[in-house]
């Protein structure tokens, strides 16, 4: 036991010291982070796009957030490396040839929806809430406020588009199976829009376009394990076949 815990502190140690690394890298260039990151939200201000910060340490301690927030997401699958490197040793090989592929698709769903949010929602949400500016009323958001903002937009989005992965794992044990999963379809759709709801700002813009990609993963993982179960069932014939 303590061979193993002095193991998983030294992957710990290793993955700190990258993560540390990759937080001086992005606080380096934590100006064009922010820039990259606050572009739709700077095309839907207009021509003279213009941010302010009301605090005096305001935009400091929004570019160490911004900065470990990258860090951590450039480095997260460094992270899961190194706790797959721990736990595989301790598979079977049946078990291994079911979570290798999970965790592939579990790191690629996160960045898919985090993409989706900055790609698909940002611009459009950014344009909507910024159209009720007028002459009278002027538009500058804070830095601050923007930044918690993109943060729990692209973090809600990413854990959103984990969902088929857990109903994949749920239906592999047994715990559920697809044809209940489709036979309670309105209460899953009812629990996709209660928890876009939960995840998202207070407004039912951004609700409705996370709960719409949420249902429609839903029906693809549907559909997804249907493939699986028939592929399961045609090795099966061939074995008996060749029995």
């Amino acid at each position: 036991m303590i061979s193993h815990l002095l193991e998983l502190r030294n992957r710990l140690l290793r993955y700190l010291l990258v993560l540390f690394v990759a937080f001086a890298l992005c606080f380096w260039q934590a100006d064009a982070l922010f820039d990259f990151l606050a572009s739709p939200l700077r095309a839907a201000l207009g021509p003279h796009p213009t941010m302010v910060f009301i605090a005096p340490h305001e935009a400091f301690f929004t570019y160490l957030r911004l900065s470990m927030f990258a860090a951590f997401t450039l480095t997260f699958p460094w992270l899961l490396a190194e706790l797959w490197a721990f736990i595989v040793p301790g598979l079977y090989a049946h078990e291994r040839r079911v979570f290798t592929p999970m965790l592939l698709l579990g790191g690629a769903l996160f960045y898919a929806g985090a993409a989706f949010a900055y790609y698909g929602v940002f611009p459009f949400a950014f344009k909507f809430f910024f159209g009720f500016a007028s002459d009278h009323i002027a538009a500058m958001p804070s830095l601050k406020e923007s930044l918690t903002l993109f943060i729990r937009m692209l973090f809600a989005f990413g854990v959103a588009f984990e969902m088929p992965l857990g109903l994949l794992l749920l239906m592999h044990f047994g715990a559920l199976t697809r044809e209940k999963l489709a036979a309670n379809r309105g209460y899953v759709v009812l629990i996709v829009f209660v928890a876009a709801a939960i995840l998202t700002p207070p407004d039912v813009v951004t609700q409705i376009m996370l709960a719409l990609p949420m249902w429609l993963l839903f029906e693809l993982t549907l559909l997804l394990q249907r493939a699986l179960e028939r592929n399961r069932q045609h090795q099966t014939d061939a074995k008996d076949a060749s029995a």
